[in-house]
């Protein structure tokens, strides 16, 4: 009787220690890796346009990805094709199954008229609009860079033909982002910020909104000017529930020919939609071990090839509380031998953040210049769990090439172990199948490798959806999409989505369906069409 009285506490005493550990949940499922960008969209087609170098146009770079709130089986990712072409965009309608490779009509190759783009961005309204923003270029000259939105109505499945909003301020203006106001119940205000160039010795955040839906747009301005020789690499609005803008960008300090001697993170606010912002408030210090042209140091240890990495941080809030997460690269934790990841939290709306912390899960027990960890992105699950997402060199060995591979690190916080306790975070999910040679991406006109200065990183419910690039089987660089969480693409049941492959899509109401979703007007199945869950079309 003793004896079943102790295995029973010890039991006990066994689940109760399991319940409380720091955040590590169970594994994650994982769905299948699926190559998005071949074959390419535009066909052979090659415009000429090398103004970052000369690489085979089915080469492709730098994929973001966003999901439909209306509709979250709607995800769509958009990349770069070619040496700097074309942007191209992939719409899928079944939460990852299959994928539709639509261009954006910007360049010549695209039913265009320019010749370059590069650094696209997309963000869904929510009544499920979606707007994508990027750079467009008339010639190979920085000098003639423009920003261009354009407008999709159905999912990614069309898009508007592209809409000047740059102006003639603070030329050339580069990186920019876009984000539809997700509290605004019109779904008609969205905001566009990029970096702008004044007199060619400091940067400046430059800010432009529609509030009609992209019908018209507000003449750009300047929000934040900075001091002489200062500059903003990337700028990100996010939006707070209470609707307030929190603008964060990276600030760095460089005389001309020398090393940066500071960087940090900086925040403006606005309470009423941008037309008013607050004075730069000081975030957090980064400490980012760079090389002397000021990118972050990414060096091959066996050739000394760099990878072209401009230090861009990522940003995400939490839709249910305001949380604020940042996450870049930092040589702190390694005593500026190699960089890792760092993050930090703001729970006040961007007036105060944590001290910075190691994210990323590299090993420890690898040579040094194996542990470099790069090019991260962050996203909030809505459950609340964190994921961020990195590439690093772990497997790297003496054979030929240099092993890479992408990774998802996760934090469910709960009330006793915050996202700022380093324990939080674990639960790493490997992106890659396997890992793959970075000396096989192309390389740029500055002989360093290229293949994106950010990468994607969105969620679907409680999934991670997970956009990156790498060669594929017939080494050419290619964009992949895999979603990581409890629903999925491997699950027929996802979201709803009948297992019967006759079954068709339906959208919630008040959305206006297309031929190609093949939506129904009847009765749904699986889910309540009139009071706007999802469900499938009867047949």
């Amino acid at each position: 009787m003793h004896g079943h009285s102790s295995l029973y506490l010890i039991a006990i005493a066994l689940v109760s220690a399991l319940l409380t550990l720091p955040c590590l949940a169970q594994q994650l499922p994982v769905g299948p890796l699926i190559e998005l960008s071949r074959p390419n969209a535009v066909g052979s087609c090659n415009d000429g346009f090398n103004l970052a170098g000369t690489w085979p146009t089915d080469d492709t770079e730098e994929p973001f990805v966003a999901v439909n709130p209306v509709h979250p089986n709607n995800i769509v990712a958009a990349w770069i094709q070619g040496p700097l072409q074309d942007i191209i965009t992939a719409a899928s309608f079944d939460g990852g199954h299959s994928w539709q490779r639509v261009p954006i009509p910007l360049t010549v190759c695209s039913g265009g008229s320019y010749l370059g783009a590069a650094d696209p961005w997309l963000s869904f309204a929510p009544n499920g609009d979606l707007y994508a923003i990027a750079d467009g270029n008339s010639s190979n000259s920085i000098t003639t860079n423009e920003i261009f939105v354009t407008k999709s109505t159905d999912g990614g499945s069309s898009w508007s033909a592209p809409t000047l909003v740059s102006g003639n301020i603070d030329l050339p203006p580069d990186h920019p982002s876009i984000t539809a106001d997700p509290t605004d119940p019109t779904a008609r205000l969205v905001y566009a910020i990029w970096d702008g160039t004044s007199s060619g010795k400091r940067g400046a955040a430059v800010f432009a909104r529609t509030t009609d839906g992209g019908l018209t747009w507000e003449a750009p301005r300047t929000i934040v000017q900075i001091d002489t020789q200062s500059f903003i690499q990337f700028s990100q609005i996010l939006v707070l529930p209470n609707g307030t803008l929190v603008d964060i960008f990276e600030l760095y300090k460089q005389q001309p020919n020398k090393p940066v001697t500071f960087t940090n993170l900086q925040v403006l606010r606005s309470a009423d939609h941008g037309q008013t912002w607050s004075a730069p408030i000081n975030a957090v210090t980064m400490t980012p071990l760079l090389r002397p042209n000021g990118n972050t140091l990414v060096v091959d240890p066996k050739t000394g090839r760099f990878v072209l990495d401009p230090t861009n941080p990522s940003f995400a809030v939490d839709g249910r509380n305001g949380n604020l997460y940042a996450v870049w690269e930092d040589g702190g934790f390694s005593n500026f031998q190699y960089n890792d990841i760092a993050l930090s939290m703001s729970a006040d709306g961007g007036f105060t953040w944590s001290a910075p912390i190691r994210v990323n899960q590299t090993p420890l027990n690898v040579p040094p210049a194996s542990r470099q960890s790069f090019f991260p992105s962050i996203a909030v699950a809505a459950d609340g769990t964190i994921g961020v997402s990195y590439y690093d060199f772990r497997f790297n060995n003496p054979n030929p090439g240099l092993p890479t591979d992408r990774w998802l690190a996760q934090c469910h916080a709960t009330p006793t172990s915050a996202a700022t306790d380093p324990a939080c975070w674990g639960n790493e999910v490997r992106l890659t199948d396997r890992s793959f040679n970075i000396e096989a991406v192309p390389i740029d006109v500055f002989g360093d490798f290229f293949f994106g200065d950010y990468f994607g990183l969105s969620t679907a419910g409680d999934d991670f959806v997970a956009t990156f690039a790498q060669p594929d089987n017939q080494n050419v660089t290619s964009i992949f999409a895999r979603r990581v969480g409890p629903a999925h693409a491997g699950d027929p049941a996802l979201n709803g989505i009948s297992s019967d492959p006759s079954a068709k899509q339906c959208f919630p109401p008040l959305h206006s369906c297309t031929s190609f979703l093949q939506c129904c007007t009847g009765s749904c199945v699986g889910g309540n069409k009139t009071g706007g869950g999802h469900g499938v079309c009867a047949n």
